[in-house]
């Protein structure tokens, strides 16, 4: 029986069956032992709540929203949890047996840092491993990103971090305020911008968390609302972390989807849309024209400078003498 966990695992649950046994099972799994597992039921309709309810015993407890969204229920959990770590995992997902060893033996040996995740196999419904033009963007371009340098650098661009896998100091959590249910189904990449400017944040090369992809998980269901939300949270960060004038003037670089986003939330911050050569930010929706982005903007703009913040460019005016 445990009495003083040293890990809560945040597994929040909305109509995860039949997934859930199999995610549950990795959990118990876990070579590190002095875990609780803190399932959150977040208005469960297909019989997930049930399920749950014949697990309880010492070590597994069963917490409800009654439906009030995902981060209201890992700000429940949050609150609950009695380890001093916290770790993340989906209702559909799955853990490697030695996943919270090898983070809790990293956060050990790392005072510093804050947060690690891990890298991430894929699977589909069925559990047989996923290779697509995604899958293997990700593991090109997220999974080398694992030192906190890297990290601070890469995260204003897009989220590196698959939530599943992280491990974090739950105080810095909490004193960070948690997750901000206005950005759902992106409050997870809310709050590691959040984290940035002050924590360091690491991955672990190895793949030890599995992602599945089905067509009814949450962020298939919701990936319009998603680009909005990573696209507001990304704009916060930058209004947070840069020396913006008023009504800032913004040049949008594409015509995508992404380009389009931009252009429906920008009137929510002191920005406005701008034609022509003078401008405050550059916004670049092609992360390919990035390196070459830089260089030419750097050279044009030498005797101001340019401040490169993700896919965002930011003239530094000087001050008139």
């Amino acid at each position: 029986m445990l009495t003083t966990p040293r890990v809560s695992v945040l597994l929040p649950v909305r109509n995860a069956l039949p997934y859930l046994p199999e995610a549950v099972a990795s959990l118990e799994a876990q070579t590190f032992a002095r875990i609780e597992v803190l399932a959150i039921d977040d208005g469960s309709t297909d019989g997930s709540r049930a399920w749950l309810e014949a697990r309880v015993r010492p070590g597994f407890r069963l917490l409800s929203t009654g439906g009030a969204g995902f981060a209201a229920a890992l700000n429940l959990g949050l609150a609950e949890a009695r380890g001093d770590l916290v770790a993340r995992q989906d209702g559909d997902d799955l853990s490697h047996p030695g996943r919270f060893a090898r983070q809790v033996a990293y956060l050990d040996a790392h005072a510093d840092v804050a947060l690690v995740a891990t890298c991430a196999d894929y699977i589909d419904a069925a559990g047989a491993p996923v290779t697509n033009a995604w899958t293997e963007q990700v593991r090109r371009e997220h999974d080398p990103v694992r030192a906190p340098e890297a990290l601070r650098e890469h995260l204003p661009r897009t989220c590196v971090i698959t939530h599943g896998s992280v491990m974090a100091r739950r105080d810095v959590l909490v004193a960070a305020g948690g997750y901000d249910g206005r950005f759902a189904p992106a409050e997870d990449y809310d709050l590691w911008l959040r984290l940035l400017p002050s924590h360091a944040l690491a991955r672990l090369p190895e793949r030890l968390y599995t992602y599945r992809l089905h067509g009814t998980q949450w962020s298939a269901a919701l990936r319009d609302r998603q680009l909005e939300c990573v696209i507001r949270t990304k704009l916060a960060y930058l209004c947070r972390t840069t020396d913006l004038p008023p009504s800032a003037a913004v040049h949008i670089a594409g015509a995508g989807a992404g380009a389009a986003m931009y252009r429906r939330v920008l009137d929510e911050f002191p920005m406005r849309e701008a034609a022509g050569a003078d401008w405050d930010v550059w916004i670049e929706t092609d992360f390919a024209e990035l390196p070459h982005l830089a260089r030419a903007l750097g050279q044009a703009h030498g005797s101001e400078g340019v401040c490169q913040v993700g896919n965002f460019f930011v003239r530094q005016r000087q001050e008139a003498p």
